[in-house]
């Protein structure tokens, strides 16, 4: 009884986040988002879904509940959905070591950088889905982040450092996130 005490509020505030999340894109404040809106808004979350993968799995199931068919997502269907997937971990961030050997293919000299241009063109014409390529505003702002502004070469991407810089951020941005779901620390707790 008592564990199951403690799960209610903690759930309550996850639900929380998710809805206050979800309200940033609810445009005309209908409890429903654009189809488009539902990746941006799980990334926000910490699930990292490839856009395959949104386009051909979390979209339809999202989708099959719909009585209007006017093909908005409600927050009760995404709510739902986000719940099981953060509970699941199933599209969690993946962990440093994943993504540098990621680079590390990308780079088979392993002079621990990779080109910037190089990368724009793997990025929007290269490997994996089409529905996967980044579009470019979406390339432009991920050269901009990772793009080493020390470095008098800004062309080199130094991906040791891009992973580190990137994990850290992610981390310190879930670990805020969430810091009021599990009930610790924050806003008046």
């Amino acid at each position: 009884m008592a564990a199951q005490e403690k799960e209610g509020p903690s759930l309550t505030k996850l639900r929380k986040v998710i809805k206050e999340a979800f309200s940033c894109f609810d445009k005309q404040q209908k409890n429903t988002v654009e189809q488009d809106e539902v990746g941006v808004i799980m990334r926000y979350l910490g699930q990292f879904p490839s856009e395959s993968d949104l386009k051909d799995i979390i979209i339809p199931d999202l989708l099959t509940d719909d009585p209007t068919k006017d093909g908005l997502v409600s927050f009760e269907a995404f709510e739902r959905l986000m719940l099981r997937y953060l509970s699941d971990h199933i599209y969690d961030p993946d962990d440093s070591e994943t993504l540098l050997a990621a680079f590390r293919v990308l780079d088979p000299e392993e002079r621990g950088y990779i080109d910037s241009n190089m990368m724009h063109e793997w990025l929007s014409t290269k490997g994996g889905k089409a529905a996967d390529f980044f579009k470019e505003r979406e390339t432009s702002d991920f050269l901009e982040y990772a793009k080493d502004k020390e470095s008098s070469d800004s062309s080199r991407i130094y991906y040791e450092d891009y992973v580190a810089k990137l994990t850290a951020d992610i981390e310190k941005h879930l670990e805020n996130l969430y810091q009021v779901a599990r009930g610790s620390g924050g806003r008046g707790q």
